[in-house]
């Protein structure tokens, strides 16, 4: 398998024990193809660690047992620092960033780490590159015809300045201006190649798409498996850890732990399992006295090897394998959930695209019929939980029905799905689509933006008595009435010239448009242009955070209130100067955050407050269980402040005694107090209502949206 696993406590202990169990998976694969693969110094914990975590929580917490994976975006290598003359691995930011997360989850929500034997966090690395790459080596790897255009152009360009300078004929200084030009035009051409070389987004992309991908994807499915066969050999390990344990006084967890990583020790070495070898399993022993087992005497080792030898050990058919694998009924599967951030959103839809069944029959529709409600299962273990998009790296026709939406038949197996995004965003708004100019089929410059760029269109709300309120849940009393909008009524991009603002209104001319060719096929769906009425959209809850304000951790301004991804007297929506400001600010964090200065328009999200209590608490606990936090795990803001409406503080001091629906009605309308404080506008999905709030079935209120309201036929009988 080509990741690497690691315990993110290893470096920063919180104590013997954590609430929510963190590692750190990197993919092994180099930044340049010529570099040999990155291998770790020493022994590092393996992928059984992060099997055991899952597999305990599993048999310990019945209710729910969740996986959470984060991946960080673009423009994240880790620092290159010369040792010796060598040029080695320094800081790694990225695990810094996990490790900071892996302490907040454990020390400072009690809403996330009061739920034991719950969750299991990965902070997963693929092999990103920091802007600006190595100049050396974007030179040694330039083609050698676009080396002589580079020189050719220089030297035309000179000669055709040099004539400019000696001769006085018209006609002369006519052609050796033109000479000029050429020579310039060429040296450029390969110029601003060289540029898109060094700025590495090409190169992230490349690697994200081609290692990063499949080796989530692969690392996913070793511990599908694993989880499985760890369940077929529960017996054993009960069995040898009884056996093994007499005659010590050792805790039972390192007992454990020492079973299990001996049998990872044996268990692919037929030799060593079915006869006894001491000396041969004494070579293994340096390996196995790792970490915390590293104080354990070798007559434990041995007695545990031993009593492997002489166990029972489970049959490996075909039936066993399946009576295992069905252990993990619906009820019991894990909650894959992903927090994908910049270019770990593009990670994050296409590792979901390859592990999909896309021959599931509830998957597949036909030329009638769009009732394609694909289960969220993934394996024999896993279930699509959350899907939390931060500033994401990806189109924005991912939100919107139609052939070119190639992600949705994989968004529509997540139970919840979550879009955090800000029209300040320059990354995305600038390098990403430039970027992505030469290579984004559109033909308009708004379809060329990313997702990340969409905001809460406010001209919506003008003249809808339900929609007064600037900041909050904008459509909020329409779900309470049942009389929800297309969420694409409510967003949009932000362009300069504000010509195409509306996602929603695109959307109607295009529909319009496939109403005259009515005959046209949907290749993805085969179900004709006329009865799509499928509304992905809809299945998102939208968190726009541009104007957001709050407390913030940002380097040397930690506890000040301030604009947390724009410049400060910045409002939606922005115009020229007010971009040309917030780059110059952007460029003024990124060139060194640890100065206290400038914006962090792409990543901010994570210096926030409320923010990061909104990502991780959707992410671990979903819509419902944020409610719930709300009222029983408040933040500050809705026991401290002043301000907060007196019928609001009534409520919420009476909520913890009402039946779920009514606590969490209230819940709903603090959530829209919170963000309106924090001046967050929301656009939320009708199905967190219908689901999370008033408790109907997700299966009746996912068809109702996919289907618009029309009738879903049961599916045959298979034969």
């Amino acid at each position: 398998m080509d990741v690497w696993v690691d315990e993110l406590k290893h470096e920063q202990p919180l104590g013997s024990q954590s609430t929510v169990p963190g590692f750190f998976v990197r993919s092994t694969a180099p930044t340049n193809i010529e570099q040999d693969e990155c291998k770790p110094d020493g022994f590092l914990p393996t992928i059984g660690d992060v099997v055991e975590s899952l597999y305990q929580n599993t048999k310990l917490n019945t209710s729910y047992t969740g996986l959470v994976i984060q991946i960080h975006g673009y423009n994240t290598g880790i620092e290159k620092v010369n040792q010796g003359g060598k040029e080695v691995e320094g800081r790694d930011y990225v695990r810094e960033g996990w490790q900071r997360t892996w302490e907040y989850l454990n020390q400072h929500d009690p809403a996330i780490f009061g739920k034991p034997h719950s969750f299991v966090y990965l902070g997963y690395r693929w092999p990103s590159e920091s802007v600006p790459s190595s100049v050396k080596n974007a030179n040694k790897g330039l083609p050698l015809a676009l080396k002589l255009v580079l020189w050719g152009g220089f030297l035309v360009a000179a000669i055709g300045l040099l004539v400019l300078l000696i001769f006085a004929s018209p006609v002369i200084d006519a052609v050796a201006a033109i000479v000029l030009m050429i020579g310039i035009a060429a040296a450029m051409f390969v110029v601003t190649l060289f540029i898109l070389r060094i700025i590495v987004y090409f190169r992230d992309h490349y690697r994200a798409n081609n290692f990063g991908v499949p080796d989530l994807v692969e690392f996913i499915r070793q511990l599908d498996l694993s989880m499985v066969k760890r369940h077929l050999n529960d017996s054993l390990f009960e069995t040898v850890q009884k056996e093994a344990g007499e005659g010590f006084n050792l805790a039972p967890d390192v007992l454990a732990k020492a079973v299990r990583k001996t049998w990872e020790a044996i268990e692919t070495q037929p030799g060593l399992v079915s006869v006894y070898n001491e000396t041969a399993f004494s070579l293994l022993l340096p390996a196995l006295k790792q970490s915390s087992l590293a104080s354990l005497e070798d007559v434990v080792f041995l007695k545990i090897y031993a009593s492997f030898v002489c166990a029972e050990k489970p049959a490996h058919t075909t039936a066993a394998f399946q009576a295992a694998a069905a252990y993990w009924d619906k009820e019991k599967r894990i909650r894959l959930t992903f927090v994908g951030h910049s270019m770990g959103g593009f990670v994050t839809t296409q590792v979901i695209r390859i592990l999909s069944d896309v021959f599931d029959p509830a998957a597949i529709g036909d030329s009638q019929s769009l009732e394609k409600l694909p289960p969220a299962y993934i394996g024999r273990t896993f279930a699509l939980g959350r899907l939390v998009l931060i500033s994401p790296d990806i189109p924005l026709s991912t939100i919107v029905s139609g052939r070119t939406n190639f992600l949705r038949s994989s968004l529509r197996r997540f139970e919840e799905a979550y879009l955090f995004s800000n029209e300040g965003d320059l990354a995305l708004r600038i390098a990403s689509t430039t970027a992505n100019y030469f290579s984004f089929p559109a033909s308009t410059r708004t379809q060329g933006f990313r997702l990340g760029n969409v905001t809460v269109n406010l001209d919506s709300t003008k003249h809808n008595p339900f929609r007064q309120n600037a900041y909050g849940i904008v459509n909020l009393q329409e779900l309470v009435n049942d009389t929800p909008s297309p969420l694409l009524d409510f967003i949009g991009v932000q362009t300069l010239d504000r010509d195409t603002r509306s996602i929603g209104q695109e959307a109607v001319k295009k529909r319009e448009a496939l109403k005259k060719r009515s005959s046209k096929v949907d290749e993805e769906s085969l179900a004709t242009a006329k009865s799509d009425p499928e509304s992905i959209a809809d299945l998102f809850t939208y968190l726009d955070c541009t104007e957001y304000r709050d407390v913030t951790v940002y380097p040397k301004r930690d506890n000040q209130e301030i604009n947390v991804l724009i410049c400060e007297g910045q409002r939606s929506p922005l115009k020229f100067f007010d971009y040309a400001t917030l780059l110059k600010a952007y460029v003024d964090f990124s060139s060194d955050p640890g100065k206290g200065v400038g914006v962090d328009v792409h990543g901010g999200y994570f210096y926030g407050r409320l923010s990061n209590l909104l990502i991780y608490r959707l992410a671990f606990l979903g819509f419902q269980g944020l409610l719930d936090s709300l009222v029983f795990q408040p933040p500050i803001e809705l026991t401290e402040s002043s301000d907060m409406p007196a019928a609001l503080t009534a409520k919420l001091q009476q909520a913890k005694q009402l039946p779920d629906i009514d606590r969490r009605k209230i819940a709903v309308e603090a959530l829209s107090w919170l963000c309106e404080k924090r001046k967050i506008q929301v656009a939320a999905s009708p199905e967190r209502y219908r689901v999370d709030v008033l408790g109907r079935p997700r299966g009746e209120a996912r068809a109702k949206i996919l289907t618009q309201a029309q009738p879903v036929k049961p599916m045959p009988p298979m034969k």
